[in-house]
């Protein structure tokens, strides 16, 4: 051991640990053989996002399968860009407005509030088929060989519709339209195999959506106006109808219009107007009456108005009388009334009375006779006011009555031209808006020739395919290593079988070969088994089981060469070992020397040591499975056989028995009830993890007391383990060549060679 490379040393050291301590499960009290659920993984242990281990064994194991991938995907990868016309792509900017959305308010035509659903809509209308066959109509694209081979006859030969509605999908193909972000910005691109043609293209698109934008504006603004003109055509004659009839009836009941207002209820006609005017009079006159009949009385009652009061002359004669009176009776103070002087002013007094008197009278009876005067006449003025009022009032109702169809008739005007001047407004703010002609789109960035094509990006395609194949290929690994579910590696004994994995042993060519490397106690198959030894002695406490069956699920796995290999590193501790051949349907080990072998000593009554063969191995004795017999399995179930087995535990440290395969034969079953311990040799990349586990199954149904699994046939460096199960020695690994071949017949794999 001392030659072994510290590398590696440490690497089989891990893995002794690790079967050791899968062994220790076995140890204490007797042989506590395992219940194959304690050693399931746990659910915390089976919760792993990535086992990078895992996945670096794979790329280890596959790495060639992973390096034919991208070898082959980046080589046709670099001939089809090698094939490839690169195309360019020129792209424009353009802003989008709102469209307004009331063409009578003039200052909302500016309106640039731009919402999702108009963007939407100008987005598709740029992606329209009809924009697209009218850039290709103005370019005569159906001509350009940047599309499709313009020049052949099968292209030519096609209609012309073909033609063109091929062209048209690949135009909206090469077209992309996209928003720029949350702006009323969108950015046009067009990708062609001529740098000059994408940007022509793409501006000629871009110039043909705002004159296809202008076109669809003014029809619309053209068919509002037609049909603004026509309506007006219509209420322009109602209109006129309505006034004629209008005028025609109030000429018709001589109605004369005095007003203009269409807030009245009522219209006015002259008689209205005079009986307004005479009802004002007759209140005049009433008035007067009533002051002229007031002053009437007041002259009856009181004779001495204040008009006759106030005469002029009256008021010379009272004041003349006055004089005299006073006169009169200054001279009474000297005079006596009879004397001539008194006498003749008393005649002047009593004259001037009498002159008063009659003055008086006639001035009351003149003023009653002017207050009865104008008393009658303001009476009279009165009546014939009233008669007068009375015929107007007649009138005005006449009037009135025929008013309402007259009123109907003028109402039945207003709204026509009411109608009439609100569609001439319309027709003439839609003129004023066709004139505008605002475009809703303009351009803000040009677009150019581009210098250098965009596709193929070559050293981003290549960067690409590397690691889309490298990624193909790792996954295609690992999904071999999952739908693969044979036994490969020890980790699979632990995941798949839950099972003990009690030794890992290399390829080895012949069974020949096995007995010349064995010889050898430094060499890696010897190291190998000397593990498995290892193993098996602390597996208990009194050193592991004495008597030990291998049986594998079929033949060809390794079994019998298993078997002689622990038996050689038992022999090699100076422990006596008897190797049991019990295959005899199929016997592996054959000897010169004359025995029965075991079918012999199983069906004859002889002693059993003479028969027990010493093998040219110190300490290893061979008792072969002799002649062939018609019923083996009965055999070993006899009592003959455990006399056999008692024999060899008293005599021998150690009894290896090699039994037949376990499928569809009873043998190992039955051995497996008699033995301590049993071993399951399983062959690397042999079998399939079903078939194995039957083969646990079996043995769990019965009294077998299955200690662990024996991986043989292993290569280390095809799993992806690197020098992890590898056993070197001298720094130098010792390979020993392929596994054998799997041969179709069994009698075939079976391979025999002597031991004694």
């Amino acid at each position: 051991m001392n030659h072994i490379s510290q590398p590696n040393r440490a690497h089989a050291r891990s893995i002794e640990n690790d079967i050791a301590g899968d062994s220790r499960h076995l140890q204490g009290g007797g042989y506590n053989f395992h219940n194959p659920n304690e050693y399931a993984m746990s659910p915390e242990e089976t919760v792993s996002l990535i086992d990078f281990w895992k996945i670096l064994n794979v790329l280890r194991k596959w790495w060639w399968l992973i390096a034919l991938i991208m070898t082959v995907f980046t080589a046709l990868t670099a001939l089809i860009l090698l094939r490839m016309q690169p195309l360019y792509l020129a792209s424009t900017t353009v802003e989008i407005k709102q469209e307004e959305r009331n063409i009578i308010d003039v200052s909302e035509v500016e309106n640039v509030i731009a919402d999702k659903e108009f963007m939407t809509t100008q987005i598709e209308l740029l992606q329209a088929d009809s924009l697209a066959e009218n850039v290709i109509e103005k370019l005569n694209l159906l001509s350009d060989t940047g599309f499709y081979n313009a020049e052949s006859e099968a292209w030519n030969a096609l209609p012309r519709a073909d033609r063109l509605r091929s062209i048209t999908k690949e135009f909206n193909r090469r077209l992309r339209v996209a928003p720029i972000g949350r702006s009323r910005l969108i950015k046009l691109s067009f990708e062609h195999t001529d740098p000059q043609r994408a940007a022509e293209i793409v501006n000629t698109t871009v110039d043909t959506f705002i004159a296809n934008s202008l076109d669809r504006k003014f029809n619309t603004t053209q068919y509002a106006r037609e049909f603004l003109e026509d309506r007006l055509k219509t209420v322009k004659g109602s209109l006129e109808q309505s006034e004629r009839e209008f005028v025609e009836y109030a000429s018709r009941n001589n109605i004369i219009i005095v007003g203009n207002n269409a807030d009245e209820e009522s219209t006015g006609s002259l008689d209205a107007s005079a009986l307004v005017a005479l009802d004002t009079e007759l209140t005049v006159a009433r008035t007067n009456r009533f002051a002229a009949e007031a002053a009437y009385k007041q002259a009856l009652d009181n004779a001495y108005s204040a008009e006759a009061l106030d005469n002029t002359a009256l008021s010379t004669l009272r004041a003349d009388r006055i004089a005299l009176q006073s006169e009169y009776r200054e001279k009474s103070a000297r005079f006596k009334p009879q004397f001539p002087e008194m006498v003749q002013l008393a005649s002047r007094i009593e004259l001037l009375d009498k002159e008063i008197a009659a003055q008086e009278g006639k001035i009351v009876s003149t003023h009653i006779e002017q207050a009865k005067a104008a008393f009658l006449l303001a009476q009279a003025q009165e009546n014939d006011l009233a008669q007068r009022v009375r015929t107007l009032k007649s009138s005005v109702i006449n009037v009135r009555e025929k008013g309402i169809d007259y009123n109907i008739l003028r109402r039945q005007v207003e709204t026509n031209r009411t109608q009439y001047d609100a569609l001439l407004q319309r027709l003439k703010e839609v003129s004023v808006a066709d004139n505008l002609g605002s475009n809703l789109v303009q351009v803000v960035d040009v677009a150019k020739a581009p210098l250098k094509p965009y596709k193929p990006n070559k050293v981003r395609s290549m960067i690409l395919v590397v690691l889309l194949s490298a990624g193909l290929g790792l996954g295609l690994a690992l999904a071999i290593e999952m739908i693969d579910d044979r036994i490969k590696s020890p980790d699979d004994v632990k995941t798949k079988l839950n099972q003990i994995i009690l030794g890992v042993t290399p390829v080895v060519k012949t069974p020949k070969e096995l007995l010349s490397i064995m010889a050898d106690p430094q060499s890696g198959i010897a190291e190998a088994y000397s593990s498995l030894r290892t193993n098996l002695q602390y597996s208990g406490p009194d050193g592991g089981p004495k008597v030990i069956q291998l049986t594998s699920t079929r033949s060809g796995e390794g079994k019998s060469v298993s078997s002689l290999g622990l038996a050689l590193r038992i022999a090699g501790l100076q422990e006596k070992v008897l190797l049991i051949d019990c295959d005899m349907r199929l016997p592996t080990f054959t000897q010169d020397a004359e025995t029965i072998g075991l079918s012999g000593l199983l069906t004859q009554n002889t002693e059993f040591a003479p028969e027990i063969l010493t093998s040219r191995f110190e300490n290893l004795h061979l008792l072969p499975s002799g002649a062939s017999v018609p019923n083996p399995a009965d055999l070993l179930a006899s009592a003959r056989f455990d006399e056999l087995l008692a024999f060899a535990r008293e005599n021998y440290k150690y009894v290896i028995v090699d039994s037949p395969p376990i499928l569809g034969l009873a043998d190992a079953l039955i051995l497996g009830a008699k033995v301590d311990a049993t071993l399951l040799i399983a062959q690397s990349r042999l079998l399939r993890t079903p078939a194995i586990k039957a083969s646990i199954e079996r043995f769990l149904g019965g009294k077998t007391k299955l200690l662990g699994v024996v991986l043989t046939k292993y290569k280390a460096e095809s799993q992806g383990y690197m020098d992890y199960y590898k056993y070197t020695y001298g720094g130098k690994s010792n390979q020993y060549g392929p596994a054998p071949k799997r041969k179709t017949s069994r009698a075939k794999s079976k391979q025999k060679f002597d031991v004694t």
